[in-house]
């Protein structure tokens, strides 16, 4: 087991911060989830749970997409962008999952409807794997990412946020007070060739509370590495 065992490192810098994480990659779980629909309450509360957990960003990665196919029922999500509601029609089209729906999760890349079991909502066991080093370096806006192995990969960046607070005045959630975890608050992908890469963003990020990144082979969606952390 010693093999598997995965070794992640966050370091702060006068210029930033530097993110590591090697061996076994991080069970990433994303929700597909959004304040106008009635059901995804227990989802969101299910989700921030995971905030709690010993393993959060070296053993899992919680992401909530809030999407904008239900702002039409009389409330607009503000927290809804189109591109994930787009990529939750991505899973589908590439049968990930067997419908769009919310709140739906995806767990490393596959559809988990074990949310919906109320005697066990255990997450799925990780398929065992190991992997080069994910390094992640912040210095300023600039987020730059060096994967420890040769070929052509896709990277994929997403900034989170947490203890988001919304009263909903009106639609199937009216009149409750929604808290919201692990926000996608935007998402970011390239490719490259020579396993580095660079994203510049033009967020606050004193309104970001951390940062999620992987890689993968172009055109599949299982993670070959992970790496994330809090954002100081």
């Amino acid at each position: 087991m010693h093999s598997l065992l995965a070794i992640s490192i966050a370091s702060s810098l006068s210029a930033g911060q530097i993110w590591s994480h090697e061996g076994q990659p991080a069970q990433v779980v994303e929700l597909f989830t959004s304040e106008g629909c009635s059901s995804c309450p227990p989802a969101d509360r299910y989700l921030s749970k995971l905030e709690n957990s010993e393993g959060l960003w070296t053993s899992i990665i919680p992401i909530a997409y809030h999407v904008d196919y239900w702002d039409h029922l009389g409330w607009k999500d503000k927290f809804a962008k189109p591109e994930y509601s787009q990529l939750q029609r991505l899973y589908y089209a590439y049968d990930l999952v067997g419908s769009v729906y919310t709140p739906g999760f995806v767990v490393d890349g596959r559809e988990w409807r074990g949310f919906f079991n109320w005697v066990n909502r255990e997450l799925p066991t990780a398929t065992p794997s190991k992997s080069q080093r994910l390094k992640l370096i912040r210095k300023g806006n600039t987020f730059s990412l060096q994967f420890d192995k040769a070929g052509s990969f896709d990277a994929t960046l997403v900034f989170l946020a947490n203890n988001q607070y919304t009263q909903v005045q009106r639609g199937e959630n009216r009149g409750r007070k929604l808290e919201h975890d692990f926000i996608a608050v935007k998402r970011m992908q390239q490719r490259s060739t020579d396993g580095k890469w660079e994203f510049e963003t033009q967020l606050p990020l004193e309104t970001i509370d951390a940062v999620a990144a992987w890689v993968s082979e172009p055109g599949r969606f299982e993670r070959i590495q992970t790496v994330a952390g809090k954002i100081e």
